[in-house]
């Protein structure tokens, strides 16, 4: 999922929507007292099933990240492209067990993995292998598994519950948290919660000015079991790495 590299959506709630929204509205009241009860319970509903998800993020002038995948207990897959300029990077990512693997264009294998461009040329759109436990190569698989996710929404308090909006047919219900940012900054969170509790949308920096990244996260087909294979034949990644 790659928090601070998100995007997506707003759906319009109608009349009879917003009137479903106070009845939604007051039975999580009942059910949890808080905010923050409903976030945490909204943490552990992520982590116990595989989800499908879509991450976007952009900023005016730089650029824009899209991420779509899917999680598995101990497996799962995502495809990311990144636009910068007229460059794009693409990247696909499969974490089968102990063992990730990576294919990408030139431009990816470059910016992303440091190859040289010699080496770019050469591994073009060919899978490396590489285990999943190197904590270099960690953030390559962050987010594939089930229980990544909690980790990816984490936000901090103070907690509060903000407006409902439709998303996907039903009414979701908004906790407002934040993020401390690597600059040291704090940007707010919204994290939308079906009344299942299941997360359906998380945005960061909601009200982003130009000059910053709004991201956004959406969540679907939850419990839906995919099957990633490993490829074929792959070649190893680690010895093609650049030296620290």
């Amino acid at each position: 999922m790659r928090r601070s590299h998100r995007i997506a959506g707003v759906i319009a709630a109608s009349f009879a929507t917003s009137v479903a929204g106070v009845a939604a509205v007051s039975s999580w009241a009942a059910a949890a007292a808080t905010a923050k009860s409903s976030y945490q319970a909204a943490l552990k509903a992520a982590a116990a099933q595989n989800v499908h998800y879509v991450s976007e993020a952009t900023e005016q002038g730089v650029g824009s990240l899209k991420v779509i995948g899917d999680t598995g207990k101990t497996s799962g897959s995502d495809v990311l492209q990144v636009i910068e300029g007229s460059t794009t990077e693409s990247l696909k990512v499969i974490l089968v067990g102990s063992t990730g693997y990576i294919r990408g264009n030139d431009a990816a294998l470059q910016k992303v993995l440091g190859f040289t461009a010699a080496q770019a040329t050469t591994y073009t759109n060919k899978w490396l292998s590489f285990p999943a436990s190197n904590t270099s190569l960690a953030e390559l698989v962050s987010g594939l598994r089930n229980s990544d996710a909690a980790s990816e929404l984490k936000m901090s308090g103070p907690y509060t519950f903000g407006a409902t909006k439709a998303i996907d047919g039903q009414v979701a219900q908004a906790i407002n948290g934040t993020e401390a940012t690597s600059s040291g900054t704090t940007v707010p969170i919204i994290l939308y919660v079906s009344p299942s509790g299941r997360p359906v949308e998380e945005v960061a920096n909601p009200k982003a000015k130009s000059s910053s990244v709004r991201d956004t996260v959406t969540f679907s087909k939850w419990g839906e079991v995919t099957h990633p294979e490993a490829p074929a034949s792959s070649v190893p990644l680690i010895p093609l790495l650049p030296a620290a």
